[in-house]
């Protein structure tokens, strides 16, 4: 082979080992770029997760107000309910027992 042919296989093998370099430096920053984007997706989708609970524990906590609000406004009309109930049954009581007591002495 000629000195010629000799220098142009040594420039080729060396293009050739540098295109070698740089596609490996290629992937190494495309895989890079790739966890990057995996890490910052799982950030976003981790905040948005978190977002999702504190609104849900809100519209729960709001709707479980509103609940004990109506528990609590059943029970106290039921309350009273019962309240006037038992005070009429005492007066009524009363009302028997005067009677009772009137027809039993109130002739004497």
């Amino acid at each position: 082979m000629s000195l010629e042919a000799i220098e142009y296989v040594k420039e080729a093998e060396e293009r050739a080992r540098q295109v070698e370099i740089n596609g490996e430096k290629k992937v190494q920053e495309i895989s890079q770029s790739i966890k990057k984007s995996i890490r910052e997706n799982d950030q976003k989708m981790q905040q948005e997760l978190h977002d999702y609970e504190i609104n849900q524990q809100d519209m729960y906590r709001d709707r479980l107000a509103k609940e004990k609000q109506t528990v609590d406004q059943e029970l106290s009309i039921e309350v009273k309910a019962m309240l006037k109930s038992v005070e009429d049954k005492q007066n009524s009581v009363v009302d028997h027992i005067v009677k009772e007591v009137s027809t039993h002495y109130g002739n004497s």
